[in-house]
């Protein structure tokens, strides 16, 4: 009787000792990064239909670091920021009205630094990003500066932040809160753990930077992956005034924080050819192309309002050393669209042609992406910028 007690009480401590196994290790499961592509059925493509042109000027640029399409007064228009004259070049996208442009003082006291990104407040009010990290520039069309924000005053969690204004859209206006949102989760040790930790936003409610506040804070065990700089490249944008939707460059699952609920979650949207890119063992001092290049990553992201559909640009490594002996470098890589509908289901994934396409520029429009043919190894022209436009169908 005694020993059928002991067999029982340790039958009993084995089946919770497995539960436990089971749980620690679908936890661990959960947070480790798995290089695997995933499996999906596609059911929607990517057709091209048509070329926009913009004809520019002897000191513009067919490569920007930042454009954004915006509606001032009813009216389309693609806003490029054109770094080498430190202007805001607005393009029409309806033939009824002219393009114009917006100069700004680089300093003096109407200067608000180098322009390197901009938002739509309103019809007549602008928000500037410039070299000067720390504040936000509230400007008319004129280039006036109307009022200056700090985006200092409130310390983040965790790590310091700089502020990033390059290939990622970082600067979100909340129309219907009238909420600002700088993307800030970017650790000044590149090579260390801790860039993706703490609070990824700085909330700015209705222009006052004293209420300002940190949101969107990202799961713990991303604290310890290390990548690189080239890494930081995140991107994200703002859903239906509702959903920042955030891309990290090497995980599969963007994350989807929503506002009204103050609640993160993580929905599939990986690439039918890779999966999670491997942290960086040996981290190195500053930029390594050896690492970056071959590695599998994912950049841009985009809303197509009218058909509610979400696109994510993936990249497939490449050697870093072509056939051809010469160095390689992201451009080089391998694109491919991700298609994803407004529940976060992922409904297809587009191949895009190698060295041609330069998906550093892209916008929505007419319910088209729109992608710049101006790639760097087969640009079409050095005066204008050409992009196609991909419409979305069933298969």
């Amino acid at each position: 009787m005694v020993k059928g007690l002991i067999s029982f009480t340790m039958i009993r401590i084995l089946l919770l000792f497995s539960i436990l196994l089971i749980f620690i290790i679908s936890c661990k499961e959960a947070n480790n990064l798995d290089p695997l592509p995933r499996d999906f059925n596609p059911s929607m493509t990517l057709i091209p239909t048509d070329t926009l042109i913009f004809s520019i000027g002897n000191q513009s640029n067919v490569y920007s670091r930042y454009i954004k399409k915006v509606v001032i007064s009813g009216v389309p228009y693609l806003g490029v920021v054109n770094g080498n004259t430190n202007e805001l070049e607005f393009y029409s996208l309806s033939n009824e009205v002219e393009d114009f442009k917006v100069q700004f003082k680089t300093d003096g006291p109407n200067g608000v630094g180098k322009l390197m990104a901009f938002e739509l407040i309103s019809d007549d009010t602008l928000l500037i990003g410039s070299t000067y990290r720390i504040r936000l520039y509230v400007t008319n069309f004129e280039g006036d500066i109307v009022k200056i924000l700090k985006t200092d005053i409130v310390e983040r969690k965790g790590y310091p932040f700089v502020q990033n204004y390059y290939t990622n859209q970082p600067l979100v206006n909340n129309q219907s809160k009238k909420d600002l949102y700088i993307y800030t989760g970017v650790d000044t040790d590149y090579n260390g753990p801790g860039i993706w930790s703490g609070t990824m936003f700085l909330k700015i409610p209705d222009l006052e930077d004293e209420a300002a506040s940190h949101v969107f804070e990202l799961p713990d065990h991303f604290f310890g992956y290390v990548h690189g700089a080239y890494f930081s490249h995140s991107s994200h944008l703002l859903m239906e005034d509702r959903f920042i939707v955030f891309g990290i460059p090497f995980y599969n699952n963007i994350l989807v924080y929503d506002l009204e609920k103050e609640e993160l979650m993580e929905k599939e949207a990986g690439s039918k050819h890779f999966g999670d890119a491997l942290p960086w063992d040996d981290a190195e001092s500053g930029f390594s192309e050896s690492f970056y290049v071959p590695s599998n990553s994912y950049r841009e992201l985009a809303f197509d309002e009218e058909n509610q559909m979400l696109y994510r640009l993936a990249y497939q490594g490449v050697d870093y050393i072509g056939p051809d002996g010469q160095r390689r470098n992201w451009d080089n890589k391998p694109p491919s669209v991700i298609m994803i509908n407004r529940d976060f289901e992922k409904v297809g994934e587009v191949d895009l042609p190698l060295n041609t396409i330069y998906t550093r520029m892209y916008f929505t429009h007419d319910g088209k992406l729109y992608l710049s043919l101006n790639h760097p190894d087969n640009n079409p022209s050095e005066d204008q910028m050409v992009f196609v436009g991909f419409k979305p169908e069933e298969l």
